[in-house]
């Protein structure tokens, strides 16, 4: 049987459900369209759909972000947060029209507000009725043939009123699937509102040099080397005439860097912030190829060797990267794997960024994955969705990828790269977004 309670409130913003002053009631408009929201999930389970099982909970807090006042952008946002299935699209946008016009009149109307006995049977009777009749065909909802942009707002942490009704102070994340890419705009970075990355990028090279099977070189104070010691005693009749010393090389870092452009990735991360933060990686480690890719691939390693952020930029322009396009993450890893198999051995660390919305072919993330996860060292996730602390990962590309990952980080500033490498210090305990510090915090 559906669990139909109400989920705890995530805070919906009640001066965005009625006229915006909070005056009718908005309270009582809150509880009312967190009812509809409920039964809404619990319908979506009914009727078969794979909904996340902090359902509730995520579609609230998308709720609290995107508002009322656009059905379609609502939609996307809601469609994104509940379904991992394609073929699930219709029976969510069925549901979607009726829990929305529900929604609408208790927002319109707080003062008659939402029959709740009515919504039971209205959604029983629809997740019935596979068959019934609806305005929007599965193909119009489907990932793979929208070419509608629906823009989706993702300001992490919400965001008031006031700041999205301005439209400058909120972060608007463009996801669609067939978007045309962006030739790199080499315009100097404007002065990146996020820290200088250089002392968190250090303490992650730091930590991650320090995981269990990096290689060691001699030193004056560390582990004793025993084969060393032992290879000595050779050339002195078999005595130990001193034991020598070896330490973990702070500066062995070989790393791959998959790094996603695509558009819903770019209006969450600040991109001055990333260019730079690709910059320090590649002087740090001891190797770093790096590679962009949205819907194509482009290596830009030798362009984060440049004299400046700006430089760089110029030479994203010069072989041709570009950003700000769909999600095809297998496709990515297929073309690395052809044209680029040398550039991951068992010496090498692989951190790949992406919000993991995959509009491409499973099959191949799932073999670009198996065989990176074969090959690699370790393999990292920066994911710059699960800096929000009721992310799941949920979507079909996530889901697809994380049984190869060890370990899945947010990653939206640099405070992400410090919160990573304190958790690859502690080596004996979990790591991942689940003990981010967000959310120990609490």
């Amino acid at each position: 049987m559906t669990d139909m309670s109400p989920e705890p409130d995530p805070g919906l913003d009640p001066s965005r459900l009625g006229d915006g002053d909070g005056t009718d009631h908005p309270l009582d408009v809150t509880r009312r369209v967190r009812s509809a929201l409920v039964r809404f999930v619990g319908a979506l389970r009914t009727a078969g759909v794979a909904v996340p099982a902090d359902g509730s909970l995520v579609a609230a807090e998308v709720l609290a972000v995107v508002g009322f006042d656009d059905e379609d952008e609502a939609r996307t946002a809601l469609r994104a947060a509940l379904v991992s299935n394609p073929t699930d699209a219709a029976t969510f946008d069925r549901l979607f029209d009726r829990f929305w016009r529900q929604v609408t009149h208790a927002v319109d109307d707080p003062a008659g507000g939402v029959d709740t006995e009515s919504l039971d049977g209205g959604f029983a009777s629809d997740a019935a009725g596979d068959d019934a009749p609806t305005d929007r065909g599965a193909d119009d909802a489907r990932d793979s043939g929208d070419d509608r942009q629906s823009s989706v707002s993702r300001r992490l942490g919400g965001a008031d009123a006031s700041e999205t009704a301005g439209g400058d102070a909120g972060t608007r994340a463009q996801f669609s699937p067939n978007a045309p890419s962006d030739r790199v705009e080499t315009d100097p970075l404007e002065a990146s509102a996020v820290a200088d990355p250089t002392p968190a990028v250090r303490a992650l090279t730091d930590a991650i040099a320090s995981l269990p099977g990096r290689r060691r070189t001699p030193a004056s104070e560390g582990r004793p080397d025993v084969r060393r010691a032992m290879r000595q005693t050779h050339a002195t009749g078999g005595v130990v005439m001193e034991v020598p010393q070896r330490a973990r090389r702070p500066d062995a870092v070989r790393g791959l860097i998959l790094v996603d452009v695509s558009r819903s990735v770019l209006d969450i991360v600040d991109r001055g912030f990333l260019v730079r933060m690709l910059r320090v990686l590649t002087d740090e480690w001891r190797t770093a190829r790096t590679f962009l890719f949205d819907t194509d691939v482009t290596e830009v390693t030798t362009a984060l060797q440049a004299a400046s952020p700006d430089a760089t930029l110029r030479e994203f322009d010069r072989l041709e990267a570009a950003w700000g396009g769909g999600t095809r993450i297998g496709h990515a890893l297929t073309t690395i794997r052809d044209r680029a198999p040398d550039a991951v051995d068992r010496e090498t660390v692989l951190l790949v960024v992406s919000d993991g919305l995959e509009t491409g072919d499973l099959s191949d993330l799932e073999a670009g994955m198996t065989w990176l996860d074969r090959r690699a060292q370790r393999v990292f996730w920066l994911n710059p969705l699960a800096a929000s602390t009721a992310y799941e990962p949920a979507c079909r590309g996530m889901v697809t990828a994380l049984p190869h990952v060890d370990g899945l980080f947010a990653f939206a500033e640099p405070a992400d790269l410090f919160d990573m490498a304190r958790q690859l210090r502690h080596r004996q305990r979990p790591v991942g977004y689940e003990h981010d510090w967000r959310r120990t915090d609490r």
